[in-house]
């Protein structure tokens, strides 16, 4: 059995390797892209997006420059035109550290588990979140293997890991609530190990603000607090479990894939719930985890808290856009929710079990059907055309000279 597990997460890992060969550069991965380039020049990562004019009158233009956390825009600047094999590495080091951390607690690897949610947009589409999941893992796993192992190796990771997360994601700022958590959920945790922790975030957090301040730029902060409606709670909800939404879905679509134009607003209909079935169908596994949390380790248990609430949180404060990126906080602990999940399904219903492990491979086989349709279109995103549209910051020499050039 584990013979066939293996040989199906390596045709998966071929799979996503495919997957972002032929992602275009779009949207928000574009302007991820051109951050990188500008962090080449410049040495700083100032996101042309939301750097902004700040001056009150029309005859003058004063620029607030809006400065992310660099190490990712420093790698993806590195890697150049070959950004992809950096994406594709990305996507190997994931997958060998959560099934390291799957297996370490007694658990199995089945492909499925490393479907949900999307995790294969974070890969593909050149997010930052796809290596703040790296992070995250790692610091789980040290977390876990430094409570009943005594390694130095754990210890560098304790420290490392924290300092490198200050400076891949703004929101690591909120690092320190997990070790409360964990903290109040476990009084016998070898306190050491969380102080390693949070002093790790301290020096990144630190160097962080340094760089911040040498860059002459601000924070990044595209936070704005709402109260989400039942609309975009349903909305983040489909981001999570689905990465083709219904809503997206529509007669056109259909007529460019079948060619049909007979049926094709009830068939758009039949589409369109047959992936809310699938939706569901997927997040069977994690209601079944969730309602035997208390089985877990501790520190998982913690660390499902800290992410639920992070990612609530995003919701409050950014919207359901892109939703599934909110969950970088909760991927690492996802995997093992599924696993788990799943062996229960099977024990009550075999062909149960299977709908469920059909649901997965229909999602991301019409992601990537999806993907061969965007990548024959020839679409690209066009930051010079976009510059234009931004006179107040068209002027600055590298945002011109990275978008135009």
């Amino acid at each position: 059995m584990r013979g066939k597990v293996n040989l199906t997460i390596i045709v998966y890992f071929i799979s996503l390797c495919l997957l972002i060969l032929i992602t275009p550069p779009y949207g928000d991965p574009a302007v991820v892209l051109w951050t990188s380039k500008i962090m080449s020049i410049t040495g700083f990562p100032y996101d042309p997006v939301c750097s902004r004019n700040i001056s009150k009158t029309a005859d003058r233009v004063d620029l607030e420059f809006c400065v992310r956390s660099p190490l990712y825009y420093m790698l993806l600047g590195f890697s150049g035109e070959y950004y992809k094999i950096f994406l594709i590495i990305l996507v190997g080091v994931y997958l060998i550290i959560q099934i390291s951390l799957t297996h370490s607690i007694g658990l199995s690897s089945t492909v499925y588990a490393l479907m949900f949610p999307p995790i294969y947009l974070l890969f593909s589409r050149t997010y930052v979140d796809s290596l703040t999941v790296i992070l995250s893992t790692t610091l789980l796993t040290a977390l876990i293997k430094a409570k009943t192992e005594s390694d130095k190796y754990y210890k560098i990771l304790l420290f490392s890991t924290p300092l490198l997360l200050m400076l891949t994601r703004e929101s690591s700022v909120a690092l320190p609530f997990l070790l409360l958590i964990i903290f109040l959920m476990e009084r016998n945790f070898k306190d050491k190990n969380l102080l390693i922790v949070f002093l790790g975030w301290v020096a990144g957090f630190s160097i962080y603000h340094l760089y911040i301040t040498l860059s002459g730029g601000v924070y990044y902060s595209d936070f704005q607090l709402h109260i989400p409606s039942l609309e975009e709670i349903y909305r983040a909800l489909m981001t999570v479990s689905t990465p083709v939404l219904p809503w997206e879905i529509s007669p056109q679509d259909l007529q460019a894939y079948l060619h049909i134009s007979k049926y094709i607003d009830r068939l758009t209909l039949i589409i369109r719930l047959t992936i809310h079935l699938l939706a569901v169908m997927v997040l069977v596994p994690l209601i079944l985890s969730l309602t035997r949390i208390r089985d877990f380790h501790k520190v998982i248990v913690g660390w499902f808290i800290f992410g639920l609430l992070i990612s609530l949180g995003l919701l409050f404060l950014k919207g359901d856009i892109d939703f599934f990126r909110h969950l970088s906080y909760l991927i690492p602990v996802i995997p093992l929710l599924i696993e788990h999940g799943l062996v229960k399904v099977e024990k009550y219903s075999r062909i149960g079990a299977l709908f469920i492990k059909i649901s997965y491979t229909l999602l991301f086989t019409l992601y990537f059907v999806r993907t061969i349709r965007l990548y024959t279109s020839g679409y690209v995103f066009d930051s010079c055309q976009y510059l234009l549209k931004r006179p107040e910051i068209s002027s600055v020499d590298f945002f011109y000279k990275t978008a135009c050039d």
